[in-house]
Formats: structure tokens, C-alpha cells, sequence
């Protein structure tokens, strides 16, 4: 905003966050606008600039935390225009920062996103309602057409989003990262297979059995403990860092990831979900690579300290310092955060949503990032269960929705059909010796419909 509206001239940026909004309080006021149900901001000095035609000289830049905490003050100023980014953050119409927006007066409003559809197809319908209300009908009615999403429905979806209407444009632009940012470097996708081990495998058969034998509410919890369990099958005692590796196919194949990043002095993002994995882990890293620290960015991370963490991360474009990580959380830090400083992308844990995991490889591949980038997925495989395990029937699934989300508007979210089809595959295996990854392998891009390829020295398979 600074290099972008103060420096050419566009007026005078106010900021409404963190500690800069505190000049704009009444006196004496504490708290905020959703306890006291009163308005606390001191906005009175825009009335002038009205009356003397400036007001356009003016520009506020907020959150949608602050706009929620102070709808009040805000909600009485006659905005010309309102932009929101990342607008897929108020895709539940029940937040308050969803009714905010919606409260909010402005006589011209653009979203921004990513994901217009982030787990169902509701998502696009609240998003589009907070920029032109009404377009897309009655909540009701849109649940009616597109709840259950299908080939049909969502090309019809699109065109009603994409398509002009006679001489009206349409509701929505879709741009393409490959179309709009030709200058951007190469993203490289890799899957890095490694067998379990047998303490691994055992907790992944005893997992099974349990998924096998539940009802169906006991289904999706059962999917979530494989899931899991594919990650690391749990350790309560005080393990060696080498014995926890040793206990886990893909923390195994993430080591040697590192080893190879260290080597070429790059800089890489691990993405872990659980909160424990996230502390534990990077106490692993720093054992065996020597790192003075490793910074973690969650749920749980205040604002003005995740930004400490990336200038710190990002310090490596103006000095590079060699070899360098951070950990992150798939939902926290997953939009938002730019981390140009890395070229390298580790996905620990996965979410069964690509649009999730997109956003997290974002954070590296974005204007502003000048090489080569390359995302890690390392995968588990059951002995007996090859290109049947759980690692590879959800690489199946998010490749399966990834091409469906290139061609058409497409809920990426984990929807009944999904689990359903997922837990039924997990749960009924065809077992057998699976012990040559090279064989499983080939079964896994021969079922996603890609060209299988060579393994390169260190085991890594391409995915084009």
C-alpha cells in the first residue's frame, strides 16, 4: 500500500489494525465495539472531508478481525469502494466477520481469491452475496442446485459466475497463475515414497481393523487416526530424535529431503498440521542440522509476531544466510504470508483438500520469487498394501480434484462422496508383497492417469 498509494499520489492511508488503532479510539474507551455494542471509533473528522469533496483522498486498510470488532464506526461511513482480499476467509456467512462485510456501505465491492470454492459449494455462494447480494439467488435455492456437486451442475455454476449475459459482463474474472505470471519461475511437484517400517505398519494394520469393523459415525474418525497414524504411529516416551525418525517412512524420507536442501544451502517450509508434530520436529531438525532456531507460525501465533517470523525468514533475500526452515500450520499460514526467501516446499502432513495445500505452496511461488521452486510430498507405503495405502489413495483423490478444479468451479472439500469412497478403498485393501516401490509406483501414476517417471537418485518421481 505504501509503495502503491502514497507514493503515487492516491491520497492518505489510514490503518486500522494492531497498534495503529488506537489513535483512532474515543477517549476512554476499552475493549471493543462487539462487547459494548457501541461505537468506539473517533471518526467524526471524515465529515469535513466530505463536505469539502476529499474524502477520496482517504483509504483504510484493515482486517476482517478489526472490521468485525468495530462494524459499528465502520458501518456509518459511505464508502465508494470496498476490496477484500483473500475474501475466501469469510466463507461462513455465520461469522461476524461475514455479517460485517455485509453490513458494510459501499457503493462498489471486489473480492479477491484463490479458492472461490474452498470445501463446498456454499462457500462461493456466501463470497458472491457479500460482493453483488442476490446474484446467485437464495441461499435455499443455491443448496438446492449445487449442494451435491456433479459435471453438469458445476459447469452450469461456472458459466453463471464466468460467462457474460448479453451485453453484461460477468460476475466473476478468472485468472490463472500460468496465464497472468509467465515470468514466474518453474514449480516442480515430487513424490518421495518410502516402505514403513514394521512398528509403523503394525499401527496402521491395528487402524484398519478398527475402520474395518466401525459403524459409519465411526468412520471418519477412523480415517482421521490412519491418516495419522501414516504421518508417525505415536510415541508418548522420551524416544531418541533418531529412534522417532526411525519409527516413521515419512519422516524418514523428509530427512533426506533436508540433508539434500542443506547441501545446495536452500531454504525450505514444512508444513505439519498437529500442533505437537510441529514442536517435536523442529527440535529434530535442529539436533541434527545445527540450526540456532526454527521458528513455528500456527493457530496459535499473535499478528505482529508471525510478521517478526517471515522479516526474519525473508532477511536471506537481502544477506543470504544458507540453509534455513520454518514450520507452519496448513490452515494458519497457508494464505496470507509471502516467503519468497524459499524455494523449497515439505508437505509433513496433508489435508484431503489440494486447494489447502495450493495456497501453502503459494506462500513461496509468487511474484517476487526468482527460482526454481520445488514441493515434497513424502508418502507411506504399507509393505503389503503398495499403491493401496492410505499416502497413495489420497494422492489419488487430491489429483483426481485437482483436475477437476483446472477445468470447472469444483468443491475442494472433504464431501461425503470423498470420505465415503476413501474410507471403503482404506478399509477393504487387496494385500499382497508391495515391498518394490518401483511397482507401486507405477500402479499409482498408471490409476491417476499420468506418465509414470524414473526415480531420480535419491527415489523422488516427478509429477507433470
Amino acid at each position: 500500500m505504501e509503495t502503491h498509494v502514497e507514493g503515487r499520489g492516491f491520497g492518505t492511508l489510514i490503518r486500522l489494525y494492531g497498534g495503529s488503532l488506537g489513535s483512532q479510539k474515543l477517549r476512554d474507551t476499552r475493549g471493543t465495539e462487539t462487547q459494548s455494542g457501541l461505537p468506539q471509533l473517533d471518526l467524526d473528522w471524515l465529515n469535513e472531508t466530505f463536505e469539502d469533496g476529499r474524502a477520496h483522498r482517504y483509504w483504510f486498510l484493515t482486517t476482517y478481525t478489526t472490521l468485525a470488532n468495530y462494524q459499528h464506526s465502520l458501518g456509518k461511513v459511505p464508502f465508494s469502494a470496498m476490496v477484500m482480499d483473500e475474501i475466501q476467509n469469510i466463507k461462513n456467512r455465520a461469522t461476524l466477520a461475514s455479517r460485517a462485510v455485509e453490513a458494510m456501505n459501499a457503493d462498489f465491492r471486489i473480492g479477491l481469491t484463490g479458492t472461490p470454492i474452498e470445501n463446498a459449494a456454499i462457500d462461493l455462494w456466501t463470497i458472491m452475496d457479500r460482493i453483488a447480494p442476490g446474484c446467485l439467488r437464495s441461499g435455499s435455492y443455491f443448496k438446492e442446485q449445487y449442494a451435491v456437486p456433479d459435471a453438469e451442475n458445476m459447469a452450469d455454476l461456472h458459466a453463471r459466475v464466468f460467462k457474460p449475459r448479453g451485453t453484461v459482463p460477468p460476475l466473476g474474472l478468472r485468472r490463472l497463475k500460468d496465464e497472468v505470471a509467465r515470468d514466474l519461475p518453474t514449480k516442480r511437484r515430487y513424490l518421495q515414497p518410502r516402505l514403513m517400517p514394521k512398528v509403523q505398519a503394525d499401527a496402521y494394520d491395528l487402524a484398519q481393523i478398527k475402520l474395518a469393523n466401525g459403524g459409519p459415525g465411526a468412520a471418519l474418525k477412523m480415517l482421521h487416526h490412519i491418516r495419522s497414524v501414516s504421518v508417525h504411529p505415536g510415541d508418548t516416551g522420551a524416544t531418541r530424535p533418531d529412534e522417532f525418525i526411525a519409527k516413521s517412512a515419512r519422516l524418514d524420507a523428509v530427512m533426506d529431503i533436508l540433508r539434500r536442501i542443506k547441501a545446495a544451502d536452500e531454504r525450505v517450509l514444512v508444513f505439519i498440521e498437529h500442533r505437537d508434530m510441529q514442536f517435536r520436529f523442529a527440535e529434530i531438525v535442529r539436533h541434527f542440522f545445527g540450526l540456532e532456531r526454527i521458528d513455528v507460525i500456527n493457530g496459535d501465533t499473535p499478528i505482529p509476531r508471525c510478521q517478526e517470523i517471515v522479516n526474519r525468514f525473508q532477511r536471506h533475500l537481502k544477506a543470504d544466510g544458507g540453509f534455513d526452515m520454518l514450520i507452519l500450520g496448513p490452515k494458519a499460514a497457508g494464505t496470507g504470508l509471502t516467503l519468497t526467501a524459499a524455494t523449497h516446499v515439505i508437505h509433513l502432513s496433508r489435508w484431503w483438500n489440494p486447494a489447502v495445500e495450493e495456497q501453502c505452496n503459494d506462500r513461496v511461488h509468487r511474484i517476487g520469487q526468482t527460482r526454481p521452486v520445488a514441493v515434497h510430498i513424502p508418502m507411506a507405503l504399507h509393505p503389503e498394501l503398495g499403491a493401496q495405502s492410505f499416502d497413495c489413495l489420497l494422492q489419488s483423490l487430491m489429483q483426481r480434484k485437482r483436475k477437476l478444479a483446472e477445468q470447472a468451479l469444483w468443491p475442494m472439500g472433504d464431501n461425503n462422496s470423498d470420505v465415503s469412497g476413501l474410507t471403503e478403498a482404506v478399509a477393504a485393501p487387496t494385500r499382497g508383497n508391495h515391498t518394490v516401490l518401483a511397482d507401486s509406483m507405477a500402479e499409482q501414476f498408471r490409476r491417476d492417469g499420468l506418465l509414470i517417471t524414473s526415480p531420480d537418485a535419491d527415489g523422488a518421481r516427478e509429477l507433470r
